[in-house]
């Protein structure tokens, strides 16, 4: 069978085995204050659980405002922590320490899903090196792993090999049958939360070279490859999803690392429709940032399907020991998480003893007090807008256009072939992946009255030799030059140099066709070289503009010559930001929502909570600070002034701010509501009443 065809029906098959698939809907949450408790021992620590304590392990939950726990049944070291014919009981544990756990959970109405590792587990690799993930060489997939290293020479840290859990695998079978025996052992467990997908995109063992010749894979194109190892794993987790499915049908499951948006391979084959929910993990403080959040929930709600934010108790990575976020972060951080549609989740990580550290708890309790206040106005909405932004799946281009409309408060949703019109706006980053089907049906909604914006090769084919959109000019070449600067013309003139501005790239070159030139691009006399160089870095530019466009303007489209998302994601420069909101502001005429007077180190995210016939406005105010390689958030100044426009088609009759519950005077012109917001601090909510 050919590759094309074989892939074809995989695909195939997978949509129709999902079609009877059940995940939670968007309309019924998850629980809204939850930890994950990490629980990673090595065999080399005695009295495992020891400490354990019901009423001690209850009291920590109670003090955290705790109603959800992942507890754990098995842990990266591949030591169970539950009576096990199946796999291992850890050596130094006694009795039922997962069985205790969940006990004194429900005792008290907590929920207590059940972690498992799959990609990393040091006892099955021990025991199993052939169920390992395999490098091309032939070699196990551990980078960092020295195998010449003394059995006394410090270990890196998050230093696993990794392992193979793909569909017709002596390690998924081996997998099968210790979650069969942990569903068996207890009937009334929540779900699952299932570990490490995210280890490897590719895999060259025995087993995956045998599954790829059946499938016609050409073992030397790497995406091919790519996607073999997604759709095998999609096929066990299908296999898990049935296997709890048939135990306890009711039981949450989640496979974690497939929802992150950067994982393109994992994300393109959509791993993450197995999950009955979406978690969203994440360190804000040094990985993933700030600005992660507000994507991956937009996307995952527009799905449909509930998602909860995860980030740490920690400071500086997961499941560090005695590491303490300032309990004012994780207050905001979860703020933000309620703000953005999204459930909370905080991790932790236990004493091999097993006794809960409480000043943990009551850090996390600080939190959750607040989020018990706000927490009916967050989850179980949905993201609203009328500008979108089309996913390229290339990290700098589209977090580039987040971190621009974050920081100019352009609330916006993710946009596809489905929700056009909806929209007023749509923005394509500088990433060369539309079809020629899409991009006829992106030209004949701008024909019908859409608005565009859309960076440099965002608007070419994939060969990257033509344009696909219609932008008003004919695409010639990529420049000559090392990097080039811009000229701004009147129209977007507005906090805008009107002198050359430097890019730190060059744009590419195209002849105006119907549109017409708003920037114009200045190149440099010449490439910096050893033969032929000027001061210590860029080349000055000529004193005259070149013919080539860097914006133009084609009725309602405007096209970017330069990747200037890309450029803010890693330069941060203003000027681009300012110049690409001049150019909203040209064609965004009837936004949903208005802010006026917000910090851009303040956030907006509007939700519509239709089941209770209201819109809420969430602003948070709590700009990171970088110490070392840390974020670092303390610094919570009041926010006076901010002003609020809602413009929607039902009669608002009522403006209420939360947490405090006190009515807000307003006033409305037509279909537009607009709201002074008193003074707030960190985090506050408006919520606008409809009939």
């Amino acid at each position: 069978m050919n590759r094309p065809i074989c892939f074809f029906i995989i695909c195939f098959a997978f949509a129709t085995v999902m079609s009877g698939q059940s995940q939670r809907s968007i309309d019924a949450p998850m629980p809204t204050r939850q930890v994950h408790l990490d629980f990673h021992t090595s065999e080399h620590i005695p009295d495992i659980g020891k400490k354990f304590d019901k009423k001690q392990f209850q009291e920590a939950l109670k003090t955290g405002k705790v109603n959800h726990i992942n507890i754990f049944s098995k842990g990266h070291h591949g030591w169970s922590y539950y009576p096990t014919e199946v796999g291992k009981m850890h050596p130094n544990l006694d009795f039922d320490l997962l069985g205790a756990q969940l006990e004194a959970c429900h005792e008290i109405g907590v929920t207590a899903p059940f972690y498992f590792t799959i990609g990393w587990s040091e006892l099955d690799v021990r025991e199993h090196p052939e169920w390992t993930i395999r490098d091309e060489d032939g070699s196990i997939n551990a980078p960092g792993y020295d195998r010449e290293a003394p059995g006394d020479t410090e270990r890196p840290t998050y230093l696993w090999e990794r392992l193979d859990p793909s569909i017709g695998t002596p390690y998924h079978d081996h997998i099968m049958k210790q979650v069969t025996e942990i569903c068996k052992k207890y009937p009334d467990l929540d779900g699952f939360w299932f570990d490490i997908y995210h280890v490897a995109k590719r895999n060259y063992n025995d087993n995956a070279k045998k599954r790829m010749a059946k499938e016609g894979v050409d073992i030397t194109d790497t995406l091919a490859v790519e996607r073999s190892h997604s759709l095998a794993l999609k096929g066990h987790m299908k296999a898990l999803r049935d296997l709890v499915a048939k135990h306890r049908p009711e039981a949450t499951v989640y496979f974690n690392a497939v929802t992150r948006i950067e994982d393109a391979s994992f994300f393109k084959e959509r791993l993450f429709d197995m999950d009955t929910h979406q978690d969203l993990e994440d360190l804000p403080t040094t990985w993933g940032g700030y600005n992660k959040l507000p994507l991956d929930a937009k996307y995952h709600l527009q799905q449909g399907v509930p998602a909860t934010g995860m980030s740490g108790k920690f400071h500086m990575a997961w499941g560090e020991f005695g590491g303490f976020k300032d309990p004012d972060a994780i207050k905001y951080e979860a703020a933000a998480m309620i703000s953005y549609g999204a459930s909370c989740n905080f991790g932790d990580q236990l004493h091999p003893s097993g006794e809960m550290d409480m000043e943990t708890y009551k850090n996390i309790g600080h939190a959750y007090s607040y989020v018990e206040k706000i927490e009916d106005y967050g989850p179980g909405g949905m993201p609203l807008s009328k500008l979108g932004m089309w996913l390229t799946l290339d990290e700098a281009a589209d977090h580039g256009v987040v971190n621009m409309l974050l920081e100019t408060h352009n609330d916006f949703i993710v946009a596809d072939e489905k929700n056009l019109n909806d929209l007023e706006l749509l923005i394509i980053p500088s990433r060369a992946v539309l079809s020629q089907e899409q991009a006829d049906t992106i030209n004949a909604w701008v024909a019908n009255g859409g608005k565009l914006i859309v960076f440099a090769n965002g608007a070419l084919n994939r060969e990257e030799n033509a344009f696909l959109l219609n932008v008003g000019a004919e695409y010639l070449k990529p420049s000559d030059f090392q990097f080039d600067y811009t000229v701004v013309k009147k129209e977007l003139t507005d906090g805008i140099v009107s002198t050359p501005f430097l890019n730190y790239d060059a744009g590419l070159l195209s002849k105006l066709t119907t549109g017409e030139s708003l920037a114009s691009i200045r190149e440099p006399y010449f490439n910096r070289t050893y033969a032929k160089f000027n001061g210590h870095r860029e080349t000055p530019y000529k004193t005259e503009d070149s013919a080539y466009p860097a914006i133009v303007k084609n009725g309602n489209v405007i096209f970017f010559a330069h990747q200037l998302d890309q450029l803010y994601y890693d330069k941060g420069v203003r000027l681009h930001r300012d110049i690409v909101n001049n150019a909203i502001g040209l064609l965004y005429q009837k936004p949903i929502l208005n802010v006026e007077r917000l910090p851009s180190a303040g956030r907006v995210s509007l939700l519509q909570q239709s089941s209770d016939k209201r819109y809420v406005t969430h602003l948070l105010y709590g700009p990171p600070l970088l110490r070392g390689d840390v974020s670092v958030l303390e610094d919570f100044l009041p926010v006076p002034g901010v002003s609020l426009t809602l413009d929607v088609p039902e009669k608002i009759t009522e403006v209420i701010q939360i947490p405090e519950g006190s009515s807000l005077p307003f006033t409305q012109e037509g279909s537009a509501v607009k709201v002074t917001v008193p003074t707030f601090t960190m985090h506050t909510a408006i919520v606008f009443k409809y009939e």
